[in-house]
């Protein structure tokens, strides 16, 4: 949901306008429109909305999640990324593995050559 939906609709509950709002936070009532519609709005002023809406600023992001459900969210996702690496390293190990193992039999083989010369 865009930020001007989430505060029009949080403004809805409240039974309150945006002018009540843009004037609440030293704003003009164009200026802030503007700024919700382009999603380009401070974050000294995001905080200065959520403070007179009475709302945690994570409600304006979070599409109606509230933050704990955003957090745990956020905890479900961290094993993916974690484990997408340690996959890649898994991958990049058998790789080394398999080197060194083939750099190996090139020793062995070169021991038993130079054994074979010397007989």
């Amino acid at each position: 949901m865009a930020l001007k939906a989430t505060i029009d609709k949080i403004l809805k509950d409240k039974n309150r306008s945006l002018s009540w709002l843009a004037h609440g936070i030293g704003k003009t009532f164009d200026g802030l429109r503007l700024g919700l519609l382009n999603e380009s709005v401070k974050y000294k002023d995001i905080l200065l909305i959520a403070e007179k809406l009475e709302i945690s600023p994570c409600v304006l992001f979070n599409e109606g999640k509230g933050a704990q459900q955003n957090y745990q969210d956020n905890i479900l996702a961290e094993p993916v990324a974690e484990y997408g690496d340690l996959k890649a390293n898994l991958r990049t190990c058998k790789e080394l593995i398999s080197t060194l193992k083939d750099q190996v039999k090139d020793k062995e083989r070169i021991i038993n050559l130079m054994q074979e010369d010397k007989r």
